[in-house]
């Protein structure tokens, strides 16, 4: 009952409790089996590519990560294809890091980025995981991957003609409300607010917090570019210092790419150093190599802004001192004519008020003359045609007078008949005659009167008004008459 045990280990007894049939591995055994699997069918250093994820660099210099394949589209909702895990001694990794810096520096190790590393495959008994023990790297195979990535966006976006987007939007003359989208502290961040605030322009600043490097950038560059576009700015500075081209990959992402182009104002980008270029520079209304050099293009526009406008000024009050010169002169001439066709005008007007004055004298005596008869001659037409009219009013007034005086006697005398039948009526009338003659007069104790049987109710107090005084009384019953036929 051998066992495939590992030649450089020896042979040991089989427990006595062990089943003859189906014999049992110890968990140290079994490991040892599979180191040995593995070393027979990977005897050589494997190379590997994916994407690293959970990236962990311990105190002591060894570096922990996993090697993923994701999920199609890098679908990070999505679990991955694949995972292995790798680690890299400290040993091991200063071999990468000047693998790294040979290749110049444009690649960097951290979560998100694609890479070609090299090692031998392992059985790590003490935690029962497979993994893969780093010792090389392929710089060469990530910036080929972030470059054929960057192309293909590229190709994309000039086909839906993203890229000329921003450039065709019209620059603001006055850009003084930017929008700035980078990490909060940064030094990208102080580069900007101190070329801004040293420049002795007022600008104003809305800062958005973004992060800028990392699987999340895209994602969160995207936002703040959206939440400025809702914004009152005039244009956004997009920036970022400098790193490996691995840092500035997220700044090649389709997301930040497209948020860029639907951007209502312009946006301006300063991403890393002098030699870096990224797609988001091509959508871009211009890019920048620094975060200063961004900075230092809105405080020229605003100053050659000033310029234009203060050459303009003097432009106009140059033009308008020419203006006002000519005008001056012509308004001298002008008046020198006024003044010597006035003294002219004025003497011919003097010469024809006098003869005018002279006229209206005449025809004013004449006038007065005629209007003196004419008034003499009405006054007398007036005073004969009032004593006509007041003698025929005087005969009318005085025949009225004579037929007033004839029936004034005969109406008066109509008017006491009248008088004396309408006294007859009245005391035919009279309540207290009616009472002399018998007849009475009852009220309820609220003073209302009583007409009919239903108007008091039994128990309720009556008062009764004779012709000699008045009776109190207490209804006991009440009877209706019967009705009989009015007479006639």
């Amino acid at each position: 009952m051998n066992r495939d045990l590992p030649s450089d280990k020896p042979l040991t007894l089989w427990d006595p409790l062990d089943d003859q049939v189906e014999p049992t591995w110890s968990v140290t055994e079994l490991g040892e089996a599979i180191t040995a699997a593995l070393r027979r069918s990977f005897p050589d250093q494997v190379w590997v590519r994916g994407e690293i994820r959970n990236l962990n660099r311990g105190g002591t210099g060894t570096v922990w990560f996993d090697l993923v394949e994701p999920a199609p589209g890098s679908d990070l909702a999505r679990p991955a294809i694949g995972t292995l895990p790798v680690v890299l001694f400290d040993k091991a990794r200063r071999r990468v890091n000047q693998q790294l810096l040979a290749a110049g520096g444009g690649v960097r190790m951290e979560n998100g980025t694609e890479v070609r590393v090299g090692g031998r495959v392992e059985f790590w008994s003490p935690r029962g995981r497979l993994q893969l023990m780093m010792s090389d790297i392929d710089p060469a195979f990530t910036l080929g991957r972030l470059a054929l990535d960057r192309e293909r966006l590229l190709r994309q976006l000039e086909a839906e003609g993203l890229l000329a987007r921003q450039k065709r939007l019209a620059f603001p003359l006055v850009p003084l409300r930017v929008g700035l989208v980078t990490s909060a502290g940064s030094a990208a961040e102080h580069d900007v607010l101190h070329e801004l605030r040293h420049s002795g322009i007022g600008f104003r600043v809305q800062r958005v917090d973004a992060r800028v490097q990392g699987k999340d950038a895209p994602r969160s560059v995207a936002a703040g570019l959206h939440l400025l576009a809702g914004r009152d700015v005039d244009v956004v500075l997009l920036v970022r210092g400098g790193g490996s081209a691995t840092d500035l990959a997220a700044f090649d992402s389709e997301a930040i790419a497209r948020a860029i182009a639907a951007s209502p104002v312009p946006v301006l980008t300063g991403i890393g150093h002098d030699v870096d270029h990224s797609v988001a520079d091509d959508v871009a209304h211009a890019f920048y190599k620094t975060p200063t050099a961004c900075a230092q293009s809105l405080v020229g526009a605003v100053r050659e802004f000033d310029a234009r406008l203060g050459a303009a000024w003097q432009a106009i009050e140059a033009t308008a001192r020419r203006s006002l010169a000519g005008e001056t002169e012509r308004l001298r001439a002008r008046a020198r004519q006024v003044s010597t066709c006035t003294r002219q005008g004025l003497r011919a007007a003097d010469g024809i008020l006098t003869t005018s004055a002279a006229r209206l004298g005449r025809s004013a005596e004449l006038a007065l003359d005629r209007s003196v008869r004419h008034l003499a001659r009405s006054s007398a037409r007036v005073e004969a045609g009032a004593r006509v009219h007041l003698r025929s009013h005087e005969a009318a007034v005085e025949a009225a007078q004579r037929r007033l005086l004839q029936r004034a006697p005969q109406v008066v005398e109509a008017e006491q008949r009248h008088l004396d039948g309408v006294d007859v009526q009245v005391r035919a009338f009279d309540p207290a005659r009616a009472l002399a003659r018998g007849w009475s007069i009852t009220h309820t104790a609220a003073g209302s009167l009583v007409r009919s049987p239903d108007d008091a109710a039994p128990g309720e107090r009556i008062v009764t008004t004779l012709a000699g005084g008045t009776v109190t009384s207490t209804v006991r019953e009440r009877h209706e008459r019967e009705p009989t036929e009015p007479p006639p």
